[in-house]
Protein backbone atom coordinates (compact mmCIF):
# COMPACT_ATOMS: atom_id res chain seq x y z
CA UNK A 1 0.00 0.00 0.00
CA UNK A 2 2.94 2.78 1.03
CA UNK A 3 0.71 4.90 -0.96
CA UNK A 4 2.22 8.16 -2.07
CA UNK A 5 1.96 11.24 0.10
CA UNK A 6 3.99 14.18 -0.93
CA UNK A 7 3.56 17.15 -2.94
CA UNK A 8 5.28 16.07 -6.53
CA UNK A 9 6.52 12.57 -5.12
CA UNK A 10 4.98 9.48 -4.07
CA UNK A 11 5.25 5.78 -6.21
CA UNK A 12 2.72 4.05 -4.29
CA UNK A 13 -1.07 2.38 -5.28
CA UNK A 14 -3.46 4.78 -6.74
CA UNK A 15 -6.91 4.80 -4.54
CA UNK A 16 -9.71 4.87 -6.64
CA UNK A 17 -12.10 8.01 -5.91
CA UNK A 18 -16.04 7.34 -5.74
CA UNK A 19 -16.32 8.36 -9.57
CA UNK A 20 -14.13 5.98 -11.25
CA UNK A 21 -14.70 3.03 -8.69
CA UNK A 22 -14.71 -0.20 -11.02
CA UNK A 23 -15.46 -3.95 -9.25
CA UNK A 24 -13.51 -5.05 -12.19
CA UNK A 25 -10.24 -4.64 -10.59
CA UNK A 26 -10.79 -5.97 -7.06
CA UNK A 27 -11.30 -9.72 -6.79
CA UNK A 28 -13.97 -9.19 -3.77
CA UNK A 29 -15.75 -6.90 -5.46
CA UNK A 30 -18.44 -4.78 -3.51
CA UNK A 31 -19.94 -6.95 -1.31
CA UNK A 32 -23.36 -4.91 -0.47
CA UNK A 33 -22.40 -2.44 -1.88
CA UNK A 34 -19.78 -1.74 1.15
CA UNK A 35 -17.30 -0.08 -1.17
CA UNK A 36 -18.70 2.12 -3.24
CA UNK A 37 -20.79 3.59 0.07
CA UNK A 38 -17.67 4.06 1.60
CA UNK A 39 -16.02 5.63 -0.99
CA UNK A 40 -19.10 7.95 -1.91
CA UNK A 41 -18.23 9.45 1.89
CA UNK A 42 -14.50 9.49 1.37
CA UNK A 43 -13.38 6.43 3.14
CA UNK A 44 -11.41 4.11 0.52
CA UNK A 45 -10.63 0.70 1.38
CA UNK A 46 -7.95 -1.21 -0.06
CA UNK A 47 -6.12 -4.29 0.49
CA UNK A 48 -4.07 -6.18 -1.67
CA UNK A 49 -1.72 -9.42 -1.57
CA UNK A 50 1.64 -10.27 -3.39
CA UNK A 51 3.13 -13.63 -3.57
CA UNK A 52 6.86 -14.71 -5.11
CA UNK A 53 8.24 -18.24 -6.10
CA UNK A 54 11.96 -18.24 -7.09
CA UNK A 55 14.29 -20.25 -7.76
CA UNK A 56 18.37 -19.77 -7.85
CA UNK A 57 18.77 -21.55 -11.63
CA UNK A 58 22.42 -21.12 -11.12
CA UNK A 59 25.81 -19.88 -8.92
CA UNK A 60 24.71 -18.13 -5.39
CA UNK A 61 24.50 -19.40 -2.14
CA UNK A 62 22.52 -22.24 -2.82
CA UNK A 63 22.19 -23.55 -6.25
CA UNK A 64 19.00 -24.71 -6.94
CA UNK A 65 16.80 -23.46 -4.17
CA UNK A 66 13.40 -22.43 -4.42
CA UNK A 67 11.47 -19.89 -2.15
CA UNK A 68 7.98 -18.90 -1.66
CA UNK A 69 6.64 -16.06 0.08
CA UNK A 70 3.87 -13.20 0.22
CA UNK A 71 2.79 -9.89 1.17
CA UNK A 72 -0.50 -9.00 2.57
CA UNK A 73 -1.46 -5.31 2.53
CA UNK A 74 -4.64 -3.75 3.82
CA UNK A 75 -5.38 0.34 4.39
CA UNK A 76 -7.63 2.73 4.89
CA UNK A 77 -7.65 6.18 3.07
CA UNK A 78 -9.96 8.91 4.27
CA UNK A 79 -10.32 12.24 2.51
CA UNK A 80 -11.22 14.22 5.28
CA UNK A 81 -13.20 17.28 2.89
CA UNK A 82 -15.89 14.55 1.88
CA UNK A 83 -15.83 12.50 4.94
CA UNK A 84 -16.19 15.99 7.39
CA UNK A 85 -15.73 19.04 5.84
CA UNK A 86 -12.21 19.18 5.99
CA UNK A 87 -10.61 21.06 3.10
CA UNK A 88 -6.86 19.43 2.42
CA UNK A 89 -6.68 16.55 4.84
CA UNK A 90 -5.52 12.72 4.29
CA UNK A 91 -5.96 10.17 7.00
CA UNK A 92 -4.23 6.81 6.12
CA UNK A 93 -4.13 3.54 8.59
CA UNK A 94 -2.40 0.68 7.16
CA UNK A 95 -1.71 -3.00 7.58
CA UNK A 96 1.66 -4.60 6.36
CA UNK A 97 2.58 -8.59 6.99
CA UNK A 98 5.10 -10.48 5.21
CA UNK A 99 5.32 -14.67 5.96
CA UNK A 100 7.56 -17.34 4.65
CA UNK A 101 11.17 -17.98 2.80
CA UNK A 102 13.36 -15.08 2.47
CA UNK A 103 14.54 -15.65 -1.03
CA UNK A 104 17.23 -13.73 -1.34
CA UNK A 105 19.09 -15.70 1.19
CA UNK A 106 19.35 -18.09 -1.23
CA UNK A 107 21.37 -15.64 -3.74
CA UNK A 108 23.56 -14.49 -1.24
CA UNK A 109 23.38 -10.91 -2.63
CA UNK A 110 23.74 -7.56 -1.10
CA UNK A 111 21.32 -5.61 -3.10
CA UNK A 112 18.18 -7.67 -2.36
CA UNK A 113 16.80 -9.73 -5.46
CA UNK A 114 12.95 -9.10 -4.29
CA UNK A 115 11.59 -6.41 -2.74
CA UNK A 116 9.46 -7.90 -0.48
CA UNK A 117 11.90 -9.87 1.37
CA UNK A 118 12.40 -9.46 4.70
CA UNK A 119 11.71 -11.35 8.30
CA UNK A 120 8.67 -12.86 9.13
CA UNK A 121 6.18 -9.86 10.78
CA UNK A 122 2.77 -8.58 10.88
CA UNK A 123 2.53 -4.85 11.48
CA UNK A 124 0.17 -1.61 11.70
CA UNK A 125 3.05 -0.30 8.96
CA UNK A 126 1.57 3.28 8.41
CA UNK A 127 -0.81 5.72 10.77
CA UNK A 128 -0.43 8.83 9.64
CA UNK A 129 -2.07 12.37 8.77
CA UNK A 130 -1.29 14.89 5.79
CA UNK A 131 -2.87 18.93 5.26
CA UNK A 132 -2.18 20.83 2.48
CA UNK A 133 -2.60 24.71 2.62
CA UNK A 134 -2.31 27.68 0.12
CA UNK A 135 -4.42 25.82 -2.78
CA UNK A 136 -1.49 22.80 -2.01
CA UNK A 137 1.51 24.29 -2.07
CA UNK A 138 2.44 23.14 1.30
CA UNK A 139 1.59 20.03 2.89
CA UNK A 140 2.78 19.12 6.03
CA UNK A 141 2.68 15.09 7.32
CA UNK A 142 2.86 13.68 10.68
CA UNK A 143 2.56 10.02 12.02
CA UNK A 144 4.35 6.41 10.82
CA UNK A 145 4.72 5.98 7.71
CA UNK A 146 7.75 4.79 4.77
CA UNK A 147 9.88 7.39 4.12
CA UNK A 148 10.36 5.92 0.70
CA UNK A 149 6.60 7.13 -0.50
CA UNK A 150 8.01 10.34 -1.18
CA UNK A 151 11.56 10.76 -0.69
CA UNK A 152 14.86 8.52 -2.82
CA UNK A 153 11.94 6.74 -5.21
CA UNK A 154 12.43 6.14 -9.00
CA UNK A 155 8.88 6.44 -10.13
CA UNK A 156 9.80 4.28 -13.49
CA UNK A 157 11.40 1.45 -11.45
CA UNK A 158 8.59 1.00 -9.26
CA UNK A 159 7.14 -2.50 -11.37
CA UNK A 160 10.84 -4.36 -10.80
CA UNK A 161 11.22 -7.26 -8.39
CA UNK A 162 14.65 -6.40 -7.22
CA UNK A 163 14.83 -4.17 -4.53
CA UNK A 164 17.24 -1.40 -5.31
CA UNK A 165 15.24 0.42 -8.35
CA UNK A 166 13.11 1.38 -4.98
CA UNK A 167 16.11 2.95 -3.18
CA UNK A 168 19.70 3.46 -3.39
CA UNK A 169 21.39 0.95 -0.95
CA UNK A 170 23.88 4.13 -0.04
CA UNK A 171 20.86 5.00 2.02
CA UNK A 172 21.96 3.41 5.88
CA UNK A 173 19.00 2.79 8.16
CA UNK A 174 16.48 4.18 5.79
CA UNK A 175 13.08 4.22 7.83
CA UNK A 176 11.22 2.40 4.48
CA UNK A 177 10.36 -1.42 4.34
CA UNK A 178 10.33 -3.38 6.59
CA UNK A 179 10.87 -0.60 9.29
CA UNK A 180 8.77 2.37 8.52
CA UNK A 181 8.97 5.05 11.65
CA UNK A 182 7.31 7.64 12.94
CA UNK A 183 8.15 11.17 11.53
CA UNK A 184 6.96 14.67 10.88
CA UNK A 185 7.60 16.02 6.91
CA UNK A 186 6.95 19.08 4.73
CA UNK A 187 6.27 19.67 1.48
CA UNK A 188 6.35 22.91 -0.98
CA UNK A 189 5.77 23.06 -4.61
CA UNK A 190 7.40 26.48 -5.28
CA UNK A 191 5.89 26.59 -8.71
CA UNK A 192 7.26 26.06 -12.34
CA UNK A 193 7.22 22.48 -11.06
CA UNK A 194 9.98 23.14 -7.74
CA UNK A 195 9.72 21.21 -5.29
CA UNK A 196 11.40 20.59 -1.58
CA UNK A 197 10.24 18.39 0.47
CA UNK A 198 12.07 17.21 4.39
CA UNK A 199 11.38 14.97 6.95
CA UNK A 200 12.85 13.57 10.29
CA UNK A 201 12.10 10.29 10.98
CA UNK A 202 12.41 8.07 14.44
CA UNK A 203 16.35 6.17 13.59
CA UNK A 204 15.87 3.87 15.97
CA UNK A 205 16.75 0.52 13.60
CA UNK A 206 19.48 1.96 13.56
CA UNK A 207 20.21 0.70 17.10
CA UNK A 208 18.93 -2.56 16.44
CA UNK A 209 14.82 -1.35 17.30
CA UNK A 210 12.49 -2.81 14.66
CA UNK A 211 10.38 0.56 14.36
CA UNK A 212 8.09 -1.55 12.10
CA UNK A 213 6.36 -2.71 14.83
CA UNK A 214 6.56 0.19 17.41
CA UNK A 215 4.96 3.26 18.35
CA UNK A 216 6.29 6.50 18.53
CA UNK A 217 8.03 6.43 21.81
CA UNK A 218 11.77 5.71 20.46
CA UNK A 219 11.08 9.22 18.19
CA UNK A 220 11.07 11.44 21.62
CA UNK A 221 13.74 9.13 23.39
CA UNK A 222 16.51 9.28 20.90
CA UNK A 223 17.90 5.93 21.63
CA UNK A 224 19.29 5.46 18.69
CA UNK A 225 19.60 9.34 17.34
CA UNK A 226 17.07 10.52 14.57
CA UNK A 227 17.45 10.36 10.45
CA UNK A 228 16.60 13.08 8.41
CA UNK A 229 16.02 14.03 4.75
CA UNK A 230 15.64 16.90 2.26
CA UNK A 231 14.89 16.73 -1.18
CA UNK A 232 14.81 19.23 -3.99
CA UNK A 233 14.50 19.20 -7.38
CA UNK A 234 12.22 19.90 -10.63
CA UNK A 235 9.07 17.84 -11.89
CA UNK A 236 7.42 18.64 -15.26
CA UNK A 237 4.77 17.39 -17.36
CA UNK A 238 3.36 17.66 -20.96
CA UNK A 239 3.66 15.05 -23.17
CA UNK A 240 6.97 13.52 -22.00
CA UNK A 241 6.59 14.18 -17.93
CA UNK A 242 10.15 13.63 -15.67
CA UNK A 243 11.40 14.31 -12.70
CA UNK A 244 14.88 15.13 -11.76
CA UNK A 245 15.68 15.09 -7.85
CA UNK A 246 18.96 15.85 -5.64
CA UNK A 247 18.52 14.52 -2.46
CA UNK A 248 20.89 14.69 1.05
CA UNK A 249 20.58 12.49 4.29
CA UNK A 250 21.65 12.53 7.81
CA UNK A 251 21.55 9.98 10.44
CA UNK A 252 22.45 11.22 14.14
CA UNK A 253 23.03 8.08 16.11
CA UNK A 254 26.80 6.85 16.48
CA UNK A 255 28.15 4.31 13.65
CA UNK A 256 30.93 1.77 14.00
CA UNK A 257 34.11 2.60 11.41
CA UNK A 258 35.64 -0.50 9.73
CA UNK A 259 39.17 0.80 11.53
CA UNK A 260 37.89 0.15 14.95
CA UNK A 261 36.87 3.28 15.69
CA UNK A 262 33.27 5.18 15.48
CA UNK A 263 31.81 8.24 13.75
CA UNK A 264 29.20 10.63 15.48
CA UNK A 265 26.53 10.73 12.79
CA UNK A 266 26.44 8.98 8.90
CA UNK A 267 25.35 11.04 5.95
CA UNK A 268 25.20 10.64 2.49
CA UNK A 269 23.58 12.32 -1.25
CA UNK A 270 21.61 10.75 -4.03
CA UNK A 271 20.44 11.55 -7.30
CA UNK A 272 17.39 10.78 -9.31
CA UNK A 273 15.60 10.69 -12.55
CA UNK A 274 13.01 9.84 -13.95
CA UNK A 275 12.17 10.46 -17.92
CA UNK A 276 9.24 9.60 -20.18
CA UNK A 277 10.46 9.14 -23.73
CA UNK A 278 8.26 7.58 -25.83
CA UNK A 279 4.39 7.89 -25.48
CA UNK A 280 1.62 7.34 -28.15
CA UNK A 281 -1.89 7.84 -26.54
CA UNK A 282 -3.79 5.41 -29.45
CA UNK A 283 -2.35 2.46 -28.60
CA UNK A 284 -1.41 3.63 -24.94
CA UNK A 285 2.28 2.28 -25.59
CA UNK A 286 4.54 4.13 -23.09
CA UNK A 287 8.70 4.34 -22.81
CA UNK A 288 9.77 5.62 -18.97
CA UNK A 289 13.83 5.87 -18.41
CA UNK A 290 14.90 5.93 -14.87
CA UNK A 291 18.43 6.37 -12.89
CA UNK A 292 19.70 6.86 -10.06
CA UNK A 293 23.02 7.66 -8.31
CA UNK A 294 23.44 7.47 -4.50
CA UNK A 295 26.67 7.62 -2.26
CA UNK A 296 28.09 6.95 1.09
CA UNK A 297 31.07 7.07 3.37
CA UNK A 298 32.82 4.16 2.96
CA UNK A 299 34.33 4.37 6.50
CA UNK A 300 31.42 3.25 8.14
CA UNK A 301 28.86 2.12 4.64
CA UNK A 302 29.40 -0.91 3.00
CA UNK A 303 28.56 0.29 -0.20
CA UNK A 304 30.28 3.76 -1.31
CA UNK A 305 28.10 4.17 -4.64
CA UNK A 306 25.72 2.81 -6.48
CA UNK A 307 24.49 3.56 -9.77
CA UNK A 308 21.32 1.84 -11.73
CA UNK A 309 19.50 2.72 -15.17
CA UNK A 310 16.29 1.07 -16.67
CA UNK A 311 13.55 1.12 -18.83
CA UNK A 312 9.94 0.61 -17.86
CA UNK A 313 7.15 0.13 -20.81
CA UNK A 314 3.60 0.44 -21.05
CA UNK A 315 1.91 -1.61 -23.92
CA UNK A 316 4.75 -3.11 -25.38
CA UNK A 317 2.88 -5.61 -27.21
CA UNK A 318 -0.09 -4.96 -29.37
CA UNK A 319 -3.46 -5.30 -27.88
CA UNK A 320 -2.29 -5.85 -24.56
CA UNK A 321 -2.30 -1.79 -22.97
CA UNK A 322 -2.13 -2.66 -19.59
CA UNK A 323 1.15 -4.87 -19.35
CA UNK A 324 4.02 -3.48 -18.13
CA UNK A 325 7.53 -4.53 -19.38
CA UNK A 326 11.40 -3.98 -17.84
CA UNK A 327 15.11 -4.39 -18.22
CA UNK A 328 17.41 -2.32 -15.59
CA UNK A 329 21.27 -2.73 -14.34
CA UNK A 330 21.94 -2.01 -10.80
CA UNK A 331 25.72 -1.48 -9.90
CA UNK A 332 27.47 -1.19 -6.84
CA UNK A 333 30.82 -0.72 -5.49
CA UNK A 334 31.59 -1.95 -1.86
CA UNK A 335 33.59 -0.16 1.08
CA UNK A 336 37.11 -1.13 -0.01
CA UNK A 337 37.88 -1.06 3.92
CA UNK A 338 40.24 -4.19 4.64
CA UNK A 339 37.67 -5.10 7.77
CA UNK A 340 34.41 -4.59 5.42
CA UNK A 341 35.57 -8.09 4.46
CA UNK A 342 34.84 -7.96 1.08
CA UNK A 343 36.23 -10.21 -1.59
CA UNK A 344 34.69 -8.73 -4.95
CA UNK A 345 34.93 -4.96 -5.52
CA UNK A 346 31.37 -4.76 -6.86
CA UNK A 347 27.99 -6.38 -7.15
CA UNK A 348 25.60 -5.98 -10.57
CA UNK A 349 22.20 -6.87 -11.02
CA UNK A 350 20.09 -6.93 -14.18
CA UNK A 351 16.82 -7.70 -14.60
CA UNK A 352 14.36 -8.52 -17.34
CA UNK A 353 10.35 -9.15 -16.72
CA UNK A 354 6.83 -9.28 -18.59
CA UNK A 355 4.09 -8.21 -16.64
CA UNK A 356 1.03 -9.86 -17.86
CA UNK A 357 -2.90 -7.81 -16.63
CA UNK A 358 -4.55 -11.06 -16.86
CA UNK A 359 -7.76 -9.82 -15.07
CA UNK A 360 -8.43 -6.46 -13.62
CA UNK A 361 -7.63 -7.47 -10.57
CA UNK A 362 -4.69 -10.10 -11.18
CA UNK A 363 -1.46 -9.66 -12.43
CA UNK A 364 1.65 -12.41 -13.54
CA UNK A 365 5.30 -10.77 -13.44
CA UNK A 366 8.18 -13.29 -14.93
CA UNK A 367 11.16 -12.02 -14.05
CA UNK A 368 15.09 -13.32 -14.57
CA UNK A 369 17.82 -11.46 -12.91
CA UNK A 370 21.91 -12.21 -13.25
CA UNK A 371 23.76 -11.53 -10.34
CA UNK A 372 27.49 -10.18 -10.85
CA UNK A 373 29.87 -11.11 -7.76
CA UNK A 374 26.37 -11.70 -5.14
CA UNK A 375 27.18 -10.43 -2.12
CA UNK A 376 31.01 -9.34 -3.12
CA UNK A 377 31.89 -12.95 -0.95
CA UNK A 378 33.60 -14.72 -3.47
CA UNK A 379 30.17 -16.48 -4.82
CA UNK A 380 29.69 -17.77 -8.47
CA UNK A 381 27.09 -15.40 -10.44
CA UNK A 382 23.45 -16.57 -9.48
CA UNK A 383 20.83 -16.82 -12.44
CA UNK A 384 17.75 -16.13 -10.59
CA UNK A 385 14.08 -17.00 -11.96
CA UNK A 386 10.90 -15.19 -9.78
CA UNK A 387 7.01 -15.96 -10.70
CA UNK A 388 5.30 -12.54 -9.03
CA UNK A 389 1.22 -12.70 -8.86
CA UNK A 390 -0.49 -9.98 -7.53
CA UNK A 391 -3.58 -9.44 -6.81
CA UNK A 392 -5.76 -6.46 -6.29
CA UNK A 393 -8.54 -7.80 -3.63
Amino acid sequence: MRASSGLGAGHGAHAQTADEFDTAHNLLGDPAGLRSSAAAHGVILDASLTADYSRVLDGGARKRASAARYLSEAGITIDTETAFGLRGGTFYIGYVGFHGDDGSRDVGDFQGTSNIDADAFDALYSVWYRQTFFDERLAIKIGKEDANTDFAYVGNGGAFIHSSPGFSPTVQAFPSYPDPATSVSAFVRAGNGVYIGAGVYDGATQAGVRTGSRGPSTFYDDPGGLFSIAETGLAYGDTHNGRLGVGYWHHSGEFERFDAGTEDHADGAYVVWDQTIYAEHASGREVGLFAQYGWANAAISEVEHHASTGLQIHSLLSGRPDDVSGLMASYVAFSDAPAAGFRDDHELAIEAFHAIQATGWLTLKPDLQYIVNPGGMGLDDATVATLRAQISL
